[in-house]
């Protein structure tokens, strides 16, 4: 007779081959490649704060893009280097470079949302894509292939932004957590339930975000101007995801582990705005992960050699391998082959950094 932990580990597996198989194959082995879209207008806006140096590396970048019009909105949001110099020097090097200037007032606190909202409404062109100063994109046909996800009426696009390889146990655990984000985000979406994206690699129609009441109604929050937006209004037929990796835009390393737990602990905020159908899905995959692992375990201890035997060869055999073949196409490099210790040390780590922003509230976000 089956244990009662091989049968619930047998309810986990269904649960988690509806995923890889439905969401994350389509990632892992559908094709990608995409036609570039060059004729698009699109403007490109960047909120920056005490930026300088990342935006004297950026904005020659994007000035080099092979697409025919297009435009760099900054806004410099209250910086308090010389950001705003650094613009007024570049803006007559660059005819599509607009500088928008943010001051600083004491009586208002509030977080990037603020300058979004500055950023879009000055952009001339109904489509726009959003990055990060600290961001490289992947060549000269960033534009042209996030663009391409506006055809046949779309009016959102989701894209990648990997973080860049640097030493340390931080690096390894941040790319790790962008691209298991990311499979899961983009195989969602390609799946039919868009539900988030980055604002290091997004795009959307300008009446988007103005048709949108999240803007407003989260103007407390001190994150989340990007995927609480994406929640409200993706659907599947307005929503286009974009893997092809010319359409990339790598996000530099977090400095050090203390940053991006902060940046992690900061993103927990606004989980918890999604729509529910949403959390319900997201609560259920690491929950299932979970639940598979207690039991795999378990069984061990208790010597149900053949019960173990048949947990482990789903692992291996199914689930992995699509595991492992997302985050390649994600260019997670070489932590795809440790996805699973990794899958491993998140299911601590997450509940972990989950309770101690309950416990004390992150602050804001620069």
């Amino acid at each position: 007779m089956w244990s009662l932990e091989f049968q619930l580990m047998l309810g986990a597996i269904v649960v988690l081959l509806v995923y890889h198989g439905f969401m994350f194959a389509r990632l892992a082995f559908g094709k990608q490649t995409v036609e570039a879209d060059r004729s698009t207008p699109v403007s490109v806006v960047i909120c920056a704060r005490n930026e300088a140096r990342t935006l004297e590396e950026i904005i020659p970048l994007l000035m080099k893009q092979d697409h025919r019009e297009f435009e760099v909105v900054v806004v410099n949001d209250r910086s308090e280097d010389d950001t705003w110099e650094i613009l007024q020097w570049m803006k007559p090097q660059y005819a599509n470079l607009r500088p928008v200037n943010i001051q600083a007032d004491e009586k208002f606190n509030y977080g990037k949302k603020i300058a979004l909202g500055v950023g879009v409404r000055a952009a001339k062109h109904p489509q726009v894509l959003l990055t990060d100063a600290d961001c490289v994109p992947a060549g000269p046909d960033w534009i042209s292939m996030m663009a391409s996800g506006f055809r046949n009426g779309k009016k959102i696009v989701i894209g990648h932004s990997p973080y860049e390889m640097s030493p340390g146990v931080g690096s390894i655990l941040e790319r790790y957590d962008g691209a298991i984000k990311a499979m899961q985000f983009m195989g969602f979406a390609q799946a039919g339930f868009p539900y988030m994206g980055v604002g290091r690699n997004l795009g959307y129609a300008s009446e988007v975000f103005f048709g949108a009441s999240g803007p407003r109604r989260h103007n407390h929050l001190m994150s989340g101007d990007d995927d609480l937006l994406i929640n409200e209004v993706a659907r599947r037929n307005n929503t286009a995801v974009v893997a092809d990796p010319r359409s990339f835009m790598t996000t530099r390393a977090t400095p050090d582990l203390a940053t991006w737990i902060r940046r992690k602990r900061r993103h927990y905020t606004t989980a918890v705005h999604y729509r529910f159908g949403h959390q319900v899905l997201l609560t259920l995959l690491p929950l299932a992960r979970m639940v598979f692992w207690a039991c795999l375990v378990l069984l061990i201890i208790r010597a149900r050699w053949i019960e173990s035997a048949i947990g482990a060869f789903v692992q291996i055999a199914l689930l992995l391998p699509i595991t492992i073949a997302a985050l390649k196409r994600l260019q997670a490099g070489a932590i795809a082959w440790f996805a699973l210790p990794l899958e491993w040390l998140f299911l601590f780590l997450d509940p972990l950094l989950y309770t101690s922003t309950i416990l004390v509230k992150p602050k804001r976000w620069k």
